[in-house]
């Protein structure tokens, strides 16, 4: 059976079918939701289907639906998904450091990885043994679904910014451990 390419009809009917009982995106929208799967390289319908089969939505989606008591339209669902997804791409690449090559228990990238709007900065920070986030706005936060999905609220954009700047701070502590 071939893959049904991505396109604005074909996401609209996946979406109507697949979330019957949530408010379905408008076209502006879905066009947005399509312009984000294409940069995390789901390129079909099929594709999509993996990724709900995943993160099942009663599960990613429900915890933060319940934090902010909003209830997110079908595209709000993918974007969320797409969170998760980035989530995992993002503590398998930590993970693959370990153990971790430092001794001090806190270290600090001097440079934030992103500049949100009124001045808050996002620095990657080491603390113990994790890799954490420290966000001027909200302190030190886990790289998880649950606090970065919607305590940053920035989604995709925020970390992709993320996954660009891992390297160099694992260069940084590498540096650390050297000195």
């Amino acid at each position: 059976m071939p893959l049904t390419e991505i396109d604005l009809e074909s996401i609209t009917d996946y979406l109507k079918r697949r979330f019957p009982d949530r408010i379905h995106g408008q076209p502006k929208h879905v066009s947005e939701i399509i312009d984000e799967l294409s940069k995390e390289n789901i390129n079909n319908i099929e594709d999509i289907e993996d990724l709900v089969m995943r993160y099942p939505p009663n599960e990613y989606v429900s915890k933060l639906e319940h934090e902010i008591g909003i209830r997110l339209a079908d595209v709000g669902v993918l974007r969320s998904l797409l969170v998760a997804k980035k989530i995992d791409e993002i503590n398998d690449i930590i993970d693959g450091w370990r153990p971790l090559p430092i001794e001090p228990e806190t270290l600090r990238d001097l440079n934030p990885f992103v500049n949100i709007g009124s001045g808050i900065s996002a620095y990657l920070m080491k603390s113990g043994d994790d890799i954490k986030i420290y966000a001027t706005n909200e302190g030190e936060l886990d790289i998880s679904f649950d606090e970065l999905g919607n305590r940053i609220g920035t989604g995709l954009p925020y970390l992709r910014r993320l996954a660009g700047r891992l390297e160099s701070f694992r260069e940084v502590l590498s540096q650390e451990a050297r000195a």
